[in-house]
């Protein structure tokens, strides 16, 4: 699992439909509005809409350490 918050632009890109653009996208949001509350956030992210989100769900988690 990779953790979205703490994750780094080739960790994000082993995430399935997750390619260099959308993994800079994630960072990038990150670094503007903060750490991720939770995984449904992604769905905030330009590029990940409902059906992304879906099949990378249960492949990402949230450590706040």
């Amino acid at each position: 699992k990779v953790n979205i918050n703490t994750a780094s632009q080739t960790e994000l890109e082993t995430l399935e439909g997750i390619g260099p653009s959308i993994a800079n996208s994630i960072i990038q949001y990150r670094k503007k509005n903060g750490r991720f509350k939770n995984i449904n956030e992604l769905k905030n992210v330009p590029g990940i809409g409902d059906l992304k989100y879906e099949k990378i769900k249960e492949f990402v988690y949230i450590d706040w350490n």
